[in-house]
């Protein structure tokens, strides 16, 4: 039997997305199990939604770092560098996990000094994990051959990178050279699905809110209002359906920096009758129950949480083929996925689905099958419980891998 480790794990921020319910959902888990956790995460940014009150509500132990946020200040980065060492110091963990970009970098780094100054059987286990990446479709050409080039080095630093699915991983081992095959592994998301598996057809409760009648079609986007999302692709591929499908909707479940471009958007295509603005909301099983299809316009995605949601909520999905997409929807049975970028290709996806209603109600039935067998809470920790002790006892050679947290 193996014994309870202390891990550390370090996030950006805790905003309203797949990453900060991965990592709470995560941690108490393995709590649950024993293991001593503790949460480093920094602030929200402008506009976005905070998950303070869940990972605080879930028994977490956390630690808020103000310095440790999305954006890149020198100062301010410097400062949430020697906090994080501080606390590395002070902990001693056996894992130092971390997520997200900027924070991956700060753990690294903190981390290669802290094991520079323990015996090898004392070091910790360097674990990174890329919930999607910034390597194309975030900065401008220059910008990143940077972002690689510093990722490449900070892989140099780090036991073992995390990717979250089959497609991510030929990006990091293949396509962009971050890290060697040996160095990486693949644990794909686990969320508590139980809420969404006992959605049932008719519940239709967020619709009469809205005001739309229970047999008209919906469409739903849930996510943030950014510009990798391509949310302008999904408003025009709307526009283009509306003319065929007289009952059909939108509904946008979010917030971000890009809401007043594409509320502009809608204004201008005259679809404000037949779009809704929910902005952030914690009733998921009220959205996805008023959902007939979920849909998904991205130009760059990790393994997006929606469509997984979505799939355990028995509704189909039509998203672009990015990322790691299709490792969560199979094309044809549980969804339909089209190219990136083609409103017109992603407006007959979303017409096919609206005029076939049994057509729905099997894919519907067999993404719920698939999510309830791949993407369980249960299944995250089982496979992230064995891969912390598997390479920690791999980095200190067999001796103390596994001496727990008692000190």
């Amino acid at each position: 039997m193996t014994r309870p480790l202390k891990i550390l794990r370090v996030i950006a921020r805790l905003n309203i997305g797949g990453p900060a319910r991965h990592v709470v959902l995560l941690d108490q888990g393995l709590r649950a199990r024993g293991h001593d956790t503790l949460l480093v995460h920094g602030e929200v940014g402008p506009g976005e939604a905070s998950m303070d009150r869940f990972a605080s509500s879930s028994g977490v132990r956390v630690r808020k770092l103000r310095d440790l946020g999305r954006r890149i200040h020198p100062w301010s980065d410097a400062r949430a560098f020697f906090q994080l060492l501080w606390i590395i110091f002070r902990e001693a963990p056996d894992v130092i996990h971390s997520h997200t970009a900027k924070a991956g970098a700060l753990a690294r780094l903190s981390a290669t000094l802290y094991n520079a100054t323990r015996r090898r059987v004392h070091r910790a286990l360097v674990v990174h994990t890329y919930h999607g990446h910034v390597f194309t479709g975030y900065f401008n050409a220059l910008a990143s051959v940077l972002v690689r080039a510093t990722e490449r080095l900070l892989g140099r630093l780090t036991d073992c990178i995390v990717t979250i699915s089959p497609a991510q991983r030929r990006d990091i081992v293949l396509t962009f050279n971050i890290a060697s095959d040996a160095r990486v592994a693949t644990v794909p998301l686990g969320l508590d699905l139980d809420p969404l598996l006992s959605i049932e057809p008719r519940m239709h409760g967020l619709r009469q809110t809205l005001g739309i009648p229970v047999d008209d079609v919906v469409f739903g986007f849930i996510g943030r209002f950014v510009p990798v999302k391509d949310i302008g692709t999904l408003i025009r591929a709307f526009a283009e359906l509306h003319d065929v499908v007289a009952n059909g909707w939108l509904m946008l479940v979010g917030d971000g920096p890009t809401r007043m471009q594409i509320e502009r958007q809608v204004a201008e295509l005259s679809l404000y009758d037949r779009v809704r603005f929910l902005g952030w909301t914690d009733d998921l099983v009220g959205v996805y129950a008023a959902l007939d299809v979920c849909v998904l316009t991205s130009v760059n995605e990790g393994t997006p949480v929606a469509l997984i949601e979505a799939m355990a909520a028995a509704k189909p999905t039509v998203a672009t083929g990015v990322g790691g997409v299709a490792d969560v929807v199979r094309h044809g049975e549980t969804g339909l996925i089209v190219p990136p970028r083609q409103s017109d290709a992603f407006a007959r996806a979303m017409i096919e689905l609206a005029l076939a209603p049994g057509l729905r109600s099997r894919m519907g039935e067999a993404g719920r099958a698939r999510a309830t067998k791949l993407f369980s809470h249960a299944r995250l920790v089982d496979d992230m419980d064995e891969l912390y002790h598997s390479r920690l006892l791999a980095k200190r050679g067999g001796q103390g891998a596994l001496r727990g947290i008692a000190r």
